[in-house]
């Protein structure tokens, strides 16, 4: 509860810039990694949604079952990305529901982007460092 309040604090005054991807948890009862495939299709997933308005700088890969749903886990980012200072950013090519897929930027232009391929087992997830590269 202190750290967050501190975060929230520094990000008010404008001293958190960015992401440190390693500091966002991973889903709950999430594995890290993933497969090849998986890695590919959350990088064309990515580049889909964001229309080419992202660069990847870092990546962390998990796998959940099927009983963490993609909603928890967005809502769980969105909460840490506020308490950062980062917004939320329309995806241009989103389509909510089918692509499951949702970033926020911070001031400086870097954020993240975080993404689901669902399987029928559960479903692979990446959390993305990104640039955005347009203002």
């Amino acid at each position: 509860m202190l750290k967050a309040a501190l975060l929230s604090l520094l990000a008010f005054l404008g001293l958190v810039r960015g992401f440190d991807l390693a500091s966002l948890p991973a889903p709950a009862g999430a594995q890290a990694g993933g497969g090849v495939a998986e890695r590919q299709a959350l990088h064309a997933l990515a580049s889909d949604v964001s229309k080419g308005g992202v660069t990847i700088t870092d990546e962390r890969l998990f796998t959940v079952n099927k009983a963490v749903p993609w909603v928890a886990i967005a809502k769980r980012i969105d909460n840490l990305a506020r308490q950062r200072g980062a917004i939320s950013v329309a995806l241009p090519g989103a389509d909510p529901g089918k692509k499951l897929a949702q970033a926020w930027r911070a001031r400086d232009g870097r954020g993240v982007l975080v993404a689901m391929v669902p399987s029928p087992t559960g479903g692979t997830v990446g959390y993305f460092a990104v640039t955005f590269t347009q203002r």
